[in-house]
């Protein structure tokens, strides 16, 4: 029988359930939600006008390399990460790439490459009770950039608040960059980008949203139309013709956009572990993935894991008697704890904020809740980007990391090829 048990850090906005058929507690509880919201909306008016303001005002120029922009309406999670990774992975095969992001979540200001990152050290914009007590790639340039550093050492990824002196400081560096793939750069319109992506979630589309605060969006939904490509992420495996149709039909696209849906997969044994120079030793590491590298030798054997992490496979858990500790700090788990449901018998769910900066007292409280649940009968299980913030603990305990990735329902090819037009025709 299955067992989960779950134990949160911080509440989180939880969309309410419907109405129907839920007990009288549950339905005060949706009734003062929407009171709430409905409270709010002169704000989210002034919000979102804030938002068309800085559309017709501010200023984009171009710059000198085709640039792919990739973000959202609403805030948290729509799977930008994986879709970044995607794109890089995809044009990197013939051209040389570059990510670029704001770092969000880091402690420094301006302008880092990733693979510099650890001539930082002495950099005084950092305190040294956290270089002590969290990853220092983390507080220098955000988990997210971290993670693109360490699975694609061959990829320049850097960040900067100001996306132009970035872009103009990659060129720099090397001036036969070919493209620049922006993560969460939507709101930003400082540049004139050659391609803007706008991503959407299955479960939560900005066409059932509102700006901020009595909602999730960061500005009105029509903003929906700057963007070439619009893509739904995080789809069931199977989506039917009248889904695809209701969601057309939602998102109104424009005769200049085109509508894809993606689902996320859950890879589980990579080729070959791959540790980036710049991460401080720790007690985890990223792997590589296979996709796009069909030349890859599958009898290479692999190199050895470094100690306290190893990859995910289904045989892990039968190894630990199928008992989990989930450890996540990120916007939505719920796909997550979804998919280890169907492998294993018993789920424990740790929950952190997003972008959570890990502590020795978490490290701590998940030393103690593996004692609890077993010690060596139970196998911690987290993910890539949280993976980057455990890494500097020394105390934390064994675990592994379930990768993720993209895939296209289908039209996988047409996307594709728009991307790589855009490099062909440049």
């Amino acid at each position: 029988m299955l067992k989960i048990n779950i134990m949160s850090y911080k509440l989180h906005f939880v969309k309410p359930p419907r109405p129907s058929g839920t007990p009288p507690l549950k339905r005060r509880g949706i009734l003062l939600f929407c009171f709430s919201a409905f409270l709010l909306s002169p704000f989210s008016l002034i919000f979102g006008l804030i938002g068309v303001l800085r559309r017709k005002f501010i200023r984009s120029k171009s710059v000198a390399v085709p640039t792919i922009c990739v973000g959202n309406l609403r805030v948290g999670g729509t799977g930008k990460t994986p879709h970044v990774e995607y794109i890089a992975k995809l044009l990197s095969q013939n051209h040389q790439v570059a990510i670029l992001s704001r770092g969000y979540g880091r402690k420094t200001k301006g302008y880092i490459n990733a693979h510099e990152c650890q001539n930082l050290n002495n950099n005084k914009q950092i305190p040294n009770n956290l270089i002590s007590k969290t990853n220092l790639s983390n507080i220098t340039i955000g988990d997210e950039p971290m993670q693109y550093a360490t699975k694609f050492p061959n990829i320049e990824v850097a960040v900067c608040e100001k996306r132009e002196t970035g872009i103009e400081k990659l060129l720099q560096k090397n001036p036969k960059l070919e493209v620049v793939v922006l993560d969460d750069a939507y709101q930003y319109l400082s540049v004139n980008y050659s391609l803007r992506i706008l991503l959407t979630e299955y479960q939560r589309p900005f066409f059932k949203d509102y700006p901020l605060p009595s909602g999730r969006l960061r500005e009105f939904r029509c903003a929906a139309k700057y963007a070439d490509i619009i893509i739904v992420t995080k789809c069931p495996n199977i989506l039917t013709t009248e889904e695809k149709t209701y969601f057309l039909q939602k998102l109104k696209p424009k005769s200049y956009q085109d509508v894809y849906f993606t689902k996320i997969e859950y890879a589980e044994c990579p080729k070959s572990p791959s540790k980036f120079e710049g991460v401080p030793e720790g007690r985890g590491s990223l792997y590589q993935s296979s996709k796009f590298n069909d030349s890859a030798d599958s009898s290479t054997e692999a190199e050895p894991q470094p100690s306290g992490c190893q990859s995910f496979s289904p045989s892990v858990l039968q190894s630990f008697n199928q008992k989990v500790l989930l450890i996540t700090g990120i916007d939505n788990p719920d796909p997550l704890v979804q998919h280890l449901k169907k492998q294993c018998e018993e789920i424990h769910c740790l929950h952190f904020p997003d972008h959570h900066s890990f502590t020795n007292k978490d490290i701590e409280k998940i030393v103690r809740l593996k004692n609890e649940l077993g010690g060596e009968n139970c196998t911690i299980i987290t993910t890539e980007k949280d993976a980057m913030r455990l890494q500097p603990f020394e105390n934390m305990p064994e675990y592994s990391i379930i990768p993720i990735e993209i895939a296209f329902l289908e039209n996988e090819a047409d996307f594709n090829e728009k991307l790589l037009s855009l490099l062909n025709h440049k």
